[in-house]
């Protein structure tokens, strides 16, 4: 997918994690070369060298983080105080796959933090290579490059150069987004995970904001476009999962599941028009299949709910996070169905 200003966070994210001795090796070892190449970013706005942008940036940062301590209560001081130049565009590539009739996905089990529904490489090569050995088995796949991933405070995360460049609010959503996971991490429940890391990241950015003054027309148009692609995927997505549960031969779902894609394209294509024309996630659609839908609903499905239970304790934050902690008690299920009768019944919380 073509990265935009505030474009859909469905592939902002990567656990640092592993399954086999193997993949855990090359996790730690790309890790840690990353951790060897560090500069403190107050040494480097010390130096006369730093180039002008790079500054600018890196003095955005420590803004970003500041505030992110000091407003929204994330724990900020350990992180994002050192600098990585990577020399290239991700530090991490994500493979995440689902089967060509259903929209359940491919999981790995992993230490620490449970079941995912991805797989991470330092290595761009080895990542399309599990890609295309995944599609060879008839998985629909989708590969991304990462550029960002937290360590959920085991270690002290770097800044990289694969995201310092960003318009000074994209940077903050997307730290403010790394941060939550250090907050607040459920083994197993990435869909919780993914959808209160947006969700906080979107509100702190609009408080951000407020006292940072960004390019808001700029900000709401890409928010308004995020939103629009949002409930456009995730519609097409639930038409595919009533598709999935009929019982019907397969060769029948397939020919029903091949109108729903070219419907879904056909409305994104009235969606752009509606845009004007802006054409940044004609990239996404032209290769969109389950994996790809699965990502948005990833990072979004929960985001409504959540909403709802920060409204519901006044905006207050601290309260909120003190709300996900006791949810995050529950199985999966029942802190799903809570979570969704916010938006059911208001009131309740």
């Amino acid at each position: 997918m073509k990265k935009t200003s505030l474009l859909p966070t469905l592939h902002r994210t990567l656990r640092f994690t592993g399954e086999s001795v193997a993949f855990y090796f090359q996790a730690v070892l790309g890790h840690f070369k990353l951790l060897m190449q560090r500069r403190s970013i107050d040494r480097l706005l010390a130096g006369a060298s730093l180039a002008p942008k790079l500054k600018r940036q890196l003095e955005a940062v420590q803004r970003i983080r500041n505030f992110a301590r000091n407003e929204l209560g994330l724990p900020a001081k350990r992180q994002y105080n050192r600098y990585v130049e990577l020399g290239r565009l991700y530090p991490v590539w994500s493979v995440t796959a689902a089967p060509e009739l259903s929209l359940r996905p491919l999981t790995w089990h992993y230490w620490f933090v449970g079941r995912q529904s991805y797989r991470g490489f330092f290595d761009e090569g080895k990542a399309r290579k599990f890609a295309d050995e995944l599609e060879q088995k008839g998985w629909e796949v989708y590969l991304s490059g990462i550029p960002a991933y937290s360590t959920l405070g085991w270690f002290s995360d770097p800044v990289l150069s694969s995201f310092v460049h960003q318009p000074e609010g994209d940077l903050a959503e997307l730290i403010f987004h790394e941060l939550t996971h250090q907050v607040l991490f459920v083994p197993g429940d990435t869909v919780f995970n993914e959808s209160l890391a947006v969700m906080v990241a979107d509100e702190g950015l609009r408080r951000y904001s407020v006292i940072y003054p960004q390019d808001i027309g700029r900000i709401e148009l890409a928010r308004t476009r995020r939103n629009d692609f949002v409930r456009l995927v995730l519609s097409f997505r639930q038409q595919l999962h009533q598709l999935y549960a009929m019982i019907l031969p397969d060769e029948i779902k397939r020919e029903r599941k091949a109108v729903i894609m070219a419907d879904l394209r056909e409305a994104y294509t009235r969606q752009k028009e509606q845009w004007g024309g802006y054409s940044g996630y004609d990239a996404w659609f032209a290769a969109a299949n389950n994996a790809r839908l699965n990502a948005v609903g990833t990072y979004h499905d929960l985001v409504p709910a959540l909403r709802a239970l920060l409204q519901s304790v006044g905006g207050d934050l601290p309260l909120f996070f003190e709300q996900c902690r006791q949810l995050a008690k529950l199985t999966q299920s029942a802190r799903h169905e809570s979570l969704q009768s916010l938006l059911e019944n208001p009131t309740s919380s």
